[in-house]
């Protein structure tokens, strides 16, 4: 009879758990469950003969944010070089995948999985939220509402809704299509959008469609709302910066972050916030996270959250189920589902 293979399984304090499934794979696996102290003391495990050193995959699952392995990164150039020859999969939870050294995993032959569209609902109600906030500062009337009720009369010369204006989306994923649904849909906006291509069929998922822009700067120019909603790459850090902002038409730019914090220059924003070039601001990721930066952090007209936009019951259940589906699929084929990178051999 065959060894079963040996799964490494990396859990958070969120999460949701498919007993079922678990007890199911339990047959055809063994589990091992992470519990190291230090990203060293897994390290250490990998090596011949260490508690690690014959594993199959790793699957991460839950909240990556939470738990006391929210900031083990076990998935980079530091960790990469001493896993065993016994490992062909990787697992984890989430849209994003920048915490990885995918090129690296690469070249070991070792097949890395997010889970897609998995939290495409909790995240794209983030950002409808957000957006909304940033027309009508409603963050703001909530400290009104609890220490100075008449400072919200300030707000009647500000708040605007935002019904018929239009709405830029950087990142026309499955994240940012739902955004611009969502805004369409409730508020009334009209959407644009940026990125490498255009992409036929998602303006096709919106009733009055979308219109295309390939230059950033020329969207800019036009919207009254921008969400990041893209992958955070090298060729993205700080995408969004002081000649950015310098392109806003005469009314001012909203700006919406649902992404990734590095992908703005913070620094920028808050001039373009002073100069007037900005003039609402909603963050849920943040440059230098969890640190804020003092000035965004004290202007209660800018709204800003915990990278909380993931954090709901639907997408836990969604990593639990993807992972599985990913890990399974692999078991009986040798290839998993949901592949951002491709394995020869």
């Amino acid at each position: 009879m065959a060894e079963k293979p040996s799964i490494l399984l990396i859990e958070s304090s969120v999460q949701h758990v498919d007993r079922v499934r678990r007890h199911a794979l339990a047959e055809k696996v063994n589990f091992l469950i992470y519990d190291c102290t230090s990203v060293d003391d897994f390290i250490a495990r990998l090596q011949p003969g260490g508690a690690y050193c014959n594993i199959t995959a790793i699957v991460r699952t839950g909240w990556l944010k939470a738990g006391p392995y929210a900031s083990h990164l076990v998935f980079t150039n530091k960790t990469i070089p001493h896993y065993p020859p016994s490992l062909k999969l990787i697992c984890c939870s989430g849209h994003g995948y920048d915490a990885a050294d995918i090129n690296a995993l690469t070249a070991r032959g070792i097949w890395y999985c997010n889970t897609p569209n998995a939290c495409t609902e909790a995240v794209a109600n983030t950002g409808l939220s957000l957006v909304l906030e940033t027309f009508r500062y409603l963050s703001y009337a909530q400290w009104c509402a609890r220490f100075d009720w008449q400072k919200s009369r300030e707000l009647g010369t500000k708040a605007v809704d935002p019904a018929g204006m239009v709405l830029g989306v950087i990142g026309m994923g499955d994240i940012g299509i739902a955004i611009a649904q969502k805004c369409e849909a409730a508020l009334g906006m009209k959407i644009a959008y940026h990125g490498p291509r255009r992409k036929p069929d998602a303006e096709t998922r919106l009733k009055g469609g979308a219109i295309y822009y390939l230059d950033l700067l020329e969207m800019l120019a036009v919207v009254d709302c921008v969400v990041v909603a893209a992958p955070y790459t090298p060729a993205t850090h700080h995408l969004l910066s002081q000649r950015e902002f310098g392109v806003a038409k005469g009314s001012g730019l909203r700006v919406v972050n649902i992404a990734r914090g590095k992908m703005i220059d913070e620094e920028a924003l808050v001039s373009a916030l002073e100069a007037g070039q900005v003039v609402g601001i909603g963050l849920d990721v943040h440059e230098n996270e969890p640190k804020l930066h003092d000035k965004l952090r004290e202007n209660w007209m800018v709204t800003l959250l915990p990278h909380i936009g993931v954090c709901s019951g639907t997408s836990w259940a969604n990593f639990e189920a993807e992972n599985w589906n990913n890990l399974e699929a692999f078991l009986e084929s040798g290839k998993p589902r949901t592949p951002v990178n491709q394995v020869s051999g």
